[in-house]
């Protein structure tokens, strides 16, 4: 894959980062969009160099979309790399997690997903090299675990709709890879909303000994792109899970029905 221009939306941590990080050493030029708190503590840790923009935005915005594009068609001749990361996640068993969440939660993973396709994709399909699209799901896409059906929802409709703009592109142009990890140790939490103090400690304690970084998810991702894989699935568990759903969905259910009656 060789060097050219990339927008990556949740830059400024966790997956997002990771994959800027990786791109600026392979010596392409980002744009790297987050919310301006988020940018400002990636400006005190490390200032930008010479070839990343760093963009405060809200992605949910969709005449900030609407600006950046207009921004970036100044400065570039082509976009090549679409990496929509941003994300945010609610736990709560339905019926108990509020409205405000819920919006939250669909607006920032689907809508900010969404938007950012709907201004950049028409780019992207004008390219003609080798664009590429990635839309970070999760691997609750398709389990749809208790008490995270706000998150698991947003996600599934984020593979849904790269499902749809693959079967829409052409020539693969561009290509597009729907990234589905398993719990990897990132900054997710931080930004997550917990409607019990038990739902916390699980999230940590996955988070915390899962053997899987931003930074190798980042490769794997990468890998994915060159290869043009549609799908990446993250973590031994959740490929497995991953195949087993597909085979005995209501077998999958009673599993992830029992894991959440022994947590609670």
């Amino acid at each position: 894959m060789h060097p050219g221009t990339a927008l990556v939306t949740g830059a400024a941590s966790g997956l997002g980062r990771a994959i800027v990080e990786r791109l600026l050493a392979a010596g392409w030029d980002v744009a790297c969009v987050d919310l301006p708190e988020a940018l400002a503590r990636w400006e005190a840790e490390s200032p930008p160099g010479a070839r990343e923009r760093r963009i405060p935005m809200d992605v949910r915005d969709a005449a900030a979309w609407t600006s950046l594009l207009e921004q970036l068609r100044g400065a570039w001749a082509d976009l090549d790399l679409l990496v929509n990361a941003a994300g945010v996640g609610a736990t709560g068993p339905v019926g108990t997690l509020p409205e405000a969440q819920w919006r939250r939660v669909i607006d920032t993973n689907l809508l900010g997903t969404a938007l950012g396709c709907e201004t950049f994709v028409p780019w992207l399909r004008a390219n003609r090299r080798r664009p590429h699209l990635v839309n970070v799901a999760s691997i609750a896409a398709i389990l749809a675990p208790a008490s995270m059906a706000a998150y698991a929802a947003s996600k599934a409709g984020v593979v849904a709709l790269s499902e749809a703009i693959a079967a829409e592109c052409p020539r693969r142009r561009p290509g597009v890879t729907i990234v589905c990890p398993g719990f990897f140790r990132s900054g997710l939490l931080d930004s997550w909303h917990f409607t019990a103090a038990v739902e916390r400690r699980e999230a940590e304690r996955r988070m915390a000994i899962s053997w899987w970084t931003s930074d190798r998810v980042a490769r794997r991702v990468l890998r994915a792109v060159r290869r043009n894989r549609r799908y990446v699935v993250v973590g031994l568990q959740a490929r497995w899970l991953w195949r087993l759903k597909r085979l005995a969905p209501r077998a999958t259910t009673a599993l992830v029905r029992a894991v959440y009656r022994r947590l609670r």
